[in-house]
């Protein structure tokens, strides 16, 4: 007895032979995961989304409660109708810091603000140095008090920070704590976005707009699009359901996957919350995802099904039972392939991508119990009421494309257009390689890539990088040096010498540092004069001048062994942060001479998607290794022959390696959000590649030529494979009218990936299989694949 006699031995009892109770306790699972998937909740987290073991964020967290994170949000406030010295406009700037200081998750020590009191000025006066917060105590808004604010600001190095370069919009920056100090439960996005919102409708007026930038911004601004999203899975689910239909050309055979594969997403939230998680706005398309998988495997099922009622005349039981002896093993193998290779994405150790892998490989496990248990239980409940018209419709549908099969297998299996069909794959295999070249480790555009380009977001986002040198965007380094090293010349020296160099870099707007401050205050000290503005080498001038920097500026920490230089950058692209990176690596190899000083790499918000990228990019290669062990392995599991996992492996490969040339020619980078798509492009292709080679080397063994048993392994599963290709195609296409814009790029993505695995199953796969077939003939008689053959069981006649 084979291997796969002995385990069908052991299963179909359990799903065919009490198939009321087996339904039943299918049902019951379901109902208990679907009441824990409606518990499921937004989980969003700005700490979730950074490789915390990085040598970056070592920094980053090492420093933390000196300097702060990197978590900011920016409000700014603009006059349409004049400058911001109007006393209509203070008020409203008074009260929006006032608002944005009590949101909850904001920490109070860090908000910035013309008002708040952490933002001062120092004057040299005939009397000495005269120094105050640049909105004085006694604050009204009268036109008397606009002339001293525009003098204290003037004064207080805030233009292009806080006041914008033309004096028509002033900015409130605040920073968020990721976790609830008190009580110790994740920040609430949601809320903090519902916040930000009241706020900018409380603000906003005819001749005031207000402009709302940071992470808490874009989270809430995709997760307001779940809205959107779910419409499009509906959308999805009704454009699917409606292709099965006239695919079966029966409504209940094309409800039946529809039905599974809402099963199989059921139990995957269920599963995501009994194991603790939240869905995250970032993995709010895995649902998608498995839907599609799902999707793929109850076709095969139901076209199985249909044509043993029809071709071997069985009853439904019979049908079912005899589909489920010939599909059960592959589609199983396939299943376990696709959990296993989403499972080697938690080799990246970045929460939010671990989650992801978590919550694909529930997903992918949960098809194996709805499409390989709950479907053939289902169809065994189908009545046939009129079976010879049933036979007779099902004839005709599958001899319209008798034709096209027909013609397939006699060209693509012959030698010329075989090796015709390989050059084409290879001349693609260049293509890709030579654009790979070309594709992004991180954003490839400005603004935030998960938001379409018109989004209010992203053009708030332009509307402050035009008038203000300060930016979400920020570039921090560390300068670590022994303790009072802001009253020691060469350390200070070897600081300016940094923030000189970095504020000349391509991408730079602007920098600041403890000096930018410190020699502003030596100048004052030195009645103003031009030639004041530098480091002053005497000890006591500059341990005089770099006092009057507090602590809460954030540029110093509390025994000044630490201080940051802050470059805001233009945008976070990926070669703009890869080129500031490898300038700090650079100058800190060859260039800094000072002793007992360290620039350390790095923090802000920058620093954190440098440490991201490199994450990513180091992991990349390795994780697709590792996704595609595991699938050699399954398929050396699945087949025992070689040909058996070139002939599925090749074109799988070829449309990963293509994935990443399509990815760069549309500008797509790769990022947390986009690395498990191609992980799915595995787990698509070997479903596909797995149910057209088991028939197909079933035949060969049974002794069929190789286009005969290409032309009935289309004629049993070409065409499934070919309609779930197309139908899923179409259905992921109306993501490209999504607002989000990942996931229209993510649409983009998918449909190349479910077409031209497609392609590869269909026409590559033979190809390949022209030059192989021998050695599947040798095996003649035996079952080393799991059992999918042409079934000549008798049971259910």
């Amino acid at each position: 007895m084979s291997a796969t006699a002995r385990i069908l031995r052991v299963v179909e009892p359990l799903i065919f032979g009490r198939r009321w109770i087996t339904l039943a306790i299918l049902l019951g699972i379901t109902a208990f995961l679907g009441y824990q998937a409606i518990q499921l909740k937004p989980n969003a987290g700005w700490l979730k989304m950074v490789p915390k073991e990085h040598p970056y964020m070592q920094t980053f967290l090492e420093y933390y409660d000196d300097f702060g994170g990197a978590n900011t949000i920016l409000v700014a406030l603009k006059n349409h109708d004049g400058d911001i010295y109007q006393p209509d406009f203070m008020e409203k700037l008074r009260q929006l810091t006032d608002d944005v200081f009590f949101i909850p998750g904001v920490d109070r020590a860090r908000v910035n603000s013309i008002f708040t009191p952490n933002i001062i000025y120092v004057e040299v006066t005939p009397t000495g140095l005269s120094g105050s917060t640049v909105v004085p105590g006694d604050y009204a808004p009268t036109p008397e008090m606009m002339k001293t604010l525009r003098s204290n600001v003037s004064k207080a190095n805030v233009v292009g920070r806080l006041v914008s370069e033309d004096h028509t919009a002033a900015m409130v920056v605040a920073e968020l704590i990721d976790r609830d100090p008190q009580t110790g439960k994740p920040l609430d996005y949601t809320e903090v976005g519902d916040k930000l919102e009241e706020i900018r409708a409380k603000y906003e007026t005819g001749d005031t707009t207000v402009h709302i930038i940071g992470f808490a911004k874009v989270v809430d601004d995709m997760t307001d699009a779940s809205t959107q999203v779910v419409g499009f899975f509906a959308l999805t689910l009704v454009l699917t359901g409606i292709l099965l239909w006239l695919y079966t050309g029966s409504f209940m055979l094309g409800l039946l996957p529809l039905l599974c594969s809402i099963a199989a997403v059921i139990w995957e939230l269920g599963l995501l919350h009994l194991a603790g998680f939240g869905l995250d706005p970032f993995a709010i398309l895995v649902p998608f995802l498995i839907l599609a998988v799902s999707v793929s495997h109850g076709v095969q099922y139901v076209n199985g099904w249909a044509a043993e009622v029809a071709d071997d005349d069985r009853a439904p039981f019979g049908a079912s039972l005899a589909t489920f002896r010939r599909l059960a093993i592959p589609g199983t193998v396939a299943l376990i392939t696709d959990v296993a290779g989403f499972a080697t994405i938690y080799m990246i150790n970045i929460d939010v991508i671990r989650e992801m892998s978590l919550n694909a490989a529930f997903g992918m496990a949960s098809i194996i119990i709805t499409n390989k248990a709950l479907m053939p239980v289902l169809l065994t409940l189908v009545r046939v009421r009129d079976r010879e018209t049933f036979k007779r419709r099902q004839l005709k549908r599958e001899a319209m494309g008798d034709a096209l099969w027909r013609f397939i297998a006699r060209h693509f299996t012959s030698t010329k257009p075989a090796v015709a069909t390989l050059l084409i794959c290879g001349v693609a295999l260049g293509w890709a390689i030579w654009k790979y070249d070309d594709l992004t480790v991180g954003s490839a555009q400005e603004g935030v890539p998960e938001l379409r380009p018109d989004s209010r977001f992203n053009r708030d986002a332009r509307l402050i990088g035009n008038h203000f040198s300060l930016g979400v965007d920020q570039f921090k380094v560390i300068l670590e040096t022994v303790p009072n090293g802001c009253v020691d010349y060469e350390v200070m020296a070897a600081m300016d010498r940094f923030a000189w160099h970095m504020k000349n870099e391509p991408g730079v707007r602007e920098t600041m540092s403890l000096l930018t401050l410190a020699q502003l205050a030596y100048a004052g000290l030195s009645e103003g004069r031009l030639n004041a503005f530098v480091v002053p080498r005497n000890q006591y001038a500059l341990a005089q001048s770099t006092a009057l920097v507090p602590t809460t500026t954030g540029l110093l920490n509390d025994d000044c062994s630490a201080m940051v230089i802050n470059s805001f950058t233009t945008d976070h692209k990926a070669s703009t942060i890869r080129n500031l990176v490898n300038k700090v690596k650079d100058y800190r190899k060859n260039e800094l001479e000072a002793e007992d000083v360290h620039l350390a790499l790095a923090s802000g918000n920058v620093g954190v998607m440098a440490a991201t990228n490199e994450v990513v990019k180091d992991k990349e290669i390795e994780i697709v290794f590792w996704v595609y062990v595991v699938v050699l392995t399954f398929l050396w599991l699945s087949f025992r022959t070689l040909s058996g996992v070139v002939c599925v492996a090749l074109p799988l490969s070829l449309v990963s390696i293509c994935a990443y040339g399509v990815m760069a020619s549309l500008g797509i980078g790769m990022k947390v959000a986009t690395l498990p798509v191609i992980a799915l492009a595995v787990g698509i292709g070997v479903d596909y590649g797995i149910y057209i080679y088991s028939v197909l080397a079933s035949g060969l063994r049974n002794g069929l030529s190789l286009e005969e048993a290409y032309y009935r392994t289309l004629h049993k599963t070409g065409k499934a494979v070919v309609f779930t290709g197309i139908a899923l195609g179409l259905g992921v296409a109306t993501w490209l009218f999504s607002d989000l814009q990942f996931q229209a790029d993510m649409g983009l993505m998918l449909v190349f990936m479910f077409t031209a695995n497609m392609f590869g199953a269909i026409l590559v796969l033979p190809a390949l299989a022209r030059f192989f077939a021998h050695e599947e003939r040798k095996h003649a008689g035996k079952d080393l694949s799991g059992g999918a053959e042409f079934a000549t069981d008798e049971a259910g006649r």
